[in-house]
């Protein structure tokens, strides 16, 4: 394979600048590798790959790419990839194309198209890294993804904790293990098995359970466990009293995602998700198409769609069908409070913490969520390190104390 002399200096720099993107033996994972870092790194290179190779300037079919609104340059696609590849030799080519499962399907795959537009050739769609790949690679600032800050819909959600910074019941760790055992099905070449087509497309999970309980952070945490990017949407942004606008809303947030593998979270969902009215009026009319349209598009995404909910019974019984898995998160009991205070208490500077054995106990009889019992130990940090004196029982009482007004439970004392 001979590569055109300014595509080659291009891909020896960047080998030579970061071997470790190009630690594979094929060839041609390397140019695909160096044609999704030249948008990035010099954006007029295939500008001026083209110019040299057709002695002008404008689109050639033959090299195919595509421009974006903002990006003023080429950006390559899988037929930019075919021919740095093969040239215009036919027989290349087909061999190429018969190859590109190889690069494409399997679960480590480096590189991805991008679906191209109903009715055109699929090498057609942008020529970009796997989501494999930037996981690998999620250190270098030359894979990051572009996180759709003017979708305004929503923001994507991060966070430094673990599964095993969380106390979880254990049907909620089984819960856990089937959203697991689904992505490892994802990554299998026996995916494609007959029984497939039975199956519905992607994974629909509900949490349910009081604020506090860990839902969300247990959210984020198992979508970055899985390598996947977790986008929460804001439902202030979705939900609009305007015919048409809640679904055309709804529309940008599946597109943007369906092919990116997001894991799309609807915090508190009962606002999108809930049950059903009768027609009294073409108020009540419109918000059930807009569930309808709402039923359509969960059925079809083919990633996974995480909702949240206090009540599980405020979720329209169509949506409840078509998740297969549901999960509660209750108000921990006694010994899993006493827990979180440990995790939590733990974490601070040794010797910031004086309670004697049985006083574990005692700040574990409230009953409180585990962001209450979050809330309470930070105010207890807070305090302490201003009195510059160590947390003991009155002061995480008094932080007790706090919670339980914020919450009008001052009674329960």
């Amino acid at each position: 394979m001979q590569l055109p002399a300014i595509l080659q200096e291009f891909q020896d720099k960047m080998q030579a600048a970061f071997p470790e993107l190009y630690a594979v033996p094929d060839e041609y994972e390397r140019v695909g590798i160096s044609l999704c870092l030249i948008p990035i790194v010099q954006s007029d290179l295939l500008d001026t790959l083209v110019k040299q190779e057709f002695g002008a300037e404008g689109d050639f079919p033959l090299v195919g790419g595509s421009r974006g609104n903002q990006h003023r340059g080429i950006m390559p696609t899988g037929e930019t990839w075919m021919y740095c590849c093969c040239g215009n030799n036919t027989d290349a080519r087909i061999g190429f194309i018969q190859n590109i499962p190889q690069y494409l399907s399997h679960p480590e795959a480096l590189l991805n198209i991008e679906p191209a537009l109903p009715g055109e050739p699929f090498l057609s769609g942008r020529l970009v890294f796997s989501s494999h790949f930037r996981k690998l690679f999620q250190h270098y600032s030359l894979v990051y993804e572009q996180r759709f800050s003017s979708l305004n819909l929503g923001g994507f959600i991060t966070t430094t904790l673990t599964l095993d910074d969380l106390v979880l019941t254990e049907p909620v760790k089984r819960s856990i293990e089937e959203i697991r055992h689904w992505q490892h099905y994802q990554e299998q070449p026996t995916a494609s098995l007959a029984f497939t087509k039975r199956l519905k497309t992607g994974l629909k999970v509900i949490f349910f359970g009081k604020s506090g309980t860990g839902k969300t952070q247990t959210a984020t945490i198992i979508a970055q466990e899985l390598g996947r990017p977790i986008y929460r949407i804001d439902l202030s942004q979705i939900v609009s009293k305007y015919i048409g606008e809640t679904e055309k809303n709804l529309s940008k947030i599946f597109e943007a995602a369906e092919h990116k593998n997001w894991v799309l979270f609807f915090d508190e969902g009962d606002a999108l998700f809930g049950k059903r009215t009768s027609v009294n009026s073409s108020n009540d009319r419109y918000a059930n198409q807009e569930v309808a349209y709402l039923l359509q598009r969960i059925e079809d995404y083919p990633g996974i769609i995480i909702i949240s909910t206090n009540l599980k019974e405020n979720i329209d019984p169509a949506f409840l069908r078509r998740f297969q898995i549901i999960a509660e998160f209750p108000m921990p009991d006694q010994p899993q409070r006493k827990a979180i205070w440990e995790k939590l208490l733990a974490e601070l500077p040794k010797g910031s913490v004086e309670l004697a054995n049985h006083e574990w106990d005692e700040v574990a009889k409230t009953e409180l969520s585990g962001g209450g019992i979050t809330n309470i130990v930070h105010y207890a940090l807070l305090k302490s390190s201003y009195q510059q004196s160590p947390i003991g029982l009155p002061l995480l009482k008094e932080g007790i104390i706090r919670e339980l007004r914020k919450e009008n439970r001052l009674t329960s004392l």
